[in-house]
Formats: C-alpha cells, sequence, structure tokens
C-alpha cells in the first residue's frame, strides 16, 4: 500500500499506465496529466470520478480516480518556484529504474495533499523533479512509480515524496495547448529551459526583478535572444520565449 496522504491509500496495478501523457505548463505552474471533462464538462467529471478536491476547492495536488474502475486518470501537480539547495536529496531516486503502475484506490473518502516545496532540474535539462518537505529528512525504501510515459511519482517508505519528470522541454505546452506537440527532443532547447529555472526562482527573482534591477531586464533579454526559433522545436522554443517576454512585460513595463 502506497500513501498519497494522511489515510489515503492505494494500490498498485503493476505494469498499467495512465492513459493521457503529462504536460508542463510554465503559466498555471502546474505538471498534470489530465483525463480531460468529456461532452458532461466540469461538474460531470467529477461526479465520474474521485479523490481529493480539484481547483478552487484546494490548495494541494490533485488526484482524481476513475469512479467504475477505481484507476488513477488525473493528477495535476505544483510546480514550485524555489530551487533544491542540496542535489544530493533527489539523488536517492535517480539511481533507482521506475517501476510501471498506476495507482487504484477504491475508497471515495476525500482527502487533502500538500505540494512540493523545491523543484530540481538536471544541468542538461533532462530531468524536472518537485519534492515534497519530507523528501529532505532521512529516506528509506525510495520508489521510482512511472504513471504514464516519463513521469514517475516518487515515495519514501511508502508515503507520497514527490514526483519527476524525464525530458520536461517535450513536455512543455503554452496557454492554448492540449496536447504535447509532436517534434522530436530538442536538447539545446532543454539546457535553456534549465537556465530559466535558474533565473525564474525564489528568491533569486526577489533579488532581481521586485527592485526592477536592470541586470535583471537583461538576464531576460539575454536568455530570450538565444531562444531562437529558426530550428529545433519551434512552438515550444516560442511557448518559453513568450513566457520570457511577459515576464518582462510584467517587471519591467516593456
Amino acid at each position: 500500500m502506497l500513501y498519497l496522504a494522511e489515510a489515503a491509500g492505494a494500490e498498485v496495478v503493476p505494469g498499467s499506465l495512465m492513459r493521457d501523457p503529462v504536460l508542463l505548463a510554465l503559466d498555471e505552474l502546474v505538471v498534470t496529466a489530465w483525463a480531460g471533462t468529456g461532452d458532461d464538462g466540469y461538474e460531470g467529471y467529477l461526479l465520474r470520478t474521485h479523490g481529493n478536491s480539484w481547483g478552487l476547492w484546494t490548495e494541494g495536488d490533485v488526484f482524481r480516480f476513475d469512479a467504475t474502475t477505481g484507476l488513477l486518470e488525473t493528477v495535476s501537480m505544483h510546480l514550485p518556484e524555489t530551487n533544491l539547495a542540496d542535489p544530493g536529496v533527489i539523488a536517492r531516486w535517480l539511481e533507482l529504474t521506475p517501476v510501471a503502475g498506476v495507482l487504484h484506490r477504491a475508497d471515495r473518502t476525500s482527502f487533502t495533499t500538500a505540494v512540493a516545496e523545491v523543484r530540481w532540474c538536471a544541468e542538461d535539462g533532462g530531468v524536472l523533479a518537485g519534492l515534497y518537505g519530507s523528501a529532505a529528512g532521512p529516506v528509506t525504501e525510495p520508489l521510482r512509480l512511472r504513471v504514464t510515459d516519463e513521469f514517475d511519482l516518487l515515495f519514501a517508505d511508502g508515503r507520497l515524496a514527490g514526483w519527476l519528470m524525464e525530458n520536461p522541454e517535450r513536455h512543455l505546452v503554452g496557454p492554448e495547448d492540449d496536447t504535447l506537440d509532436p517534434q522530436p527532443p530538442d536538447p539545446e532547447f532543454a539546457a535553456l529551459l534549465k537556465e530559466y529555472f535558474d533565473l525564474i526562482d525564489h528568491p533569486h527573482m526577489d533579488e532581481l526583478f521586485d527592485e526592477a534591477d536592470p541586470e535583471g531586464q537583461q538576464l531576460l533579454a539575454d536568455l530570450r535572444e538565444r531562444i531562437t526559433l529558426d530550428r529545433g522545436a519551434v512552438h515550444r522554443r516560442s511557448v518559453l520565449s513568450e513566457k520570457l517576454r511577459e515576464h518582462t512585460a510584467l517587471w519591467y513595463g516593456r
């Protein structure tokens, strides 16, 4: 039995995966694999699923299970804006081979979850992870449960400790996107996305941008200039380029 929160246990169905891919949305600061509302809309979706609450009714990460099968069909994980200070914390999961399996929860009792407090991105941009506060302490029995393609839930001692995404640049989407960009991996852009996470973090943002520091404006401009839109995964590159433009407009009014 694995636990998403206190008294919120779920079993693993080995070898199975969720049907929807995970998406990385910088505007909402979420990593989500969502089955969609369907023709019956959002309220109908809530009736067809169970788990913890959604949207305005929760500040935690979201897990929704199909009401008929009990299988996990939606996750929505908060993307922290604070970078992990000690990379050694994530190492215990990086050395593991992911185990494929989808969570099954028959109990329809609602529950409340926490959110990841820190994020970590590999130097080459090939991995992005979010860790709960509990991950910083002593960990035994670490587990990487692969619930959908290139996305794992991280457990320690049977309890949820975070999440991990491989090749995050491949999963980057814009505000109007609801599916993955079909373009192949773009390693050059992956490294630029890593630089974005290094730049846009707390307390770095407070130091550079809250006081409208010209150095911060130049850093934003330099990074955006290097995101060329004439090669590689052009759509995904344009998503990050536009996000940098929005940051500049917000902080510097231009």
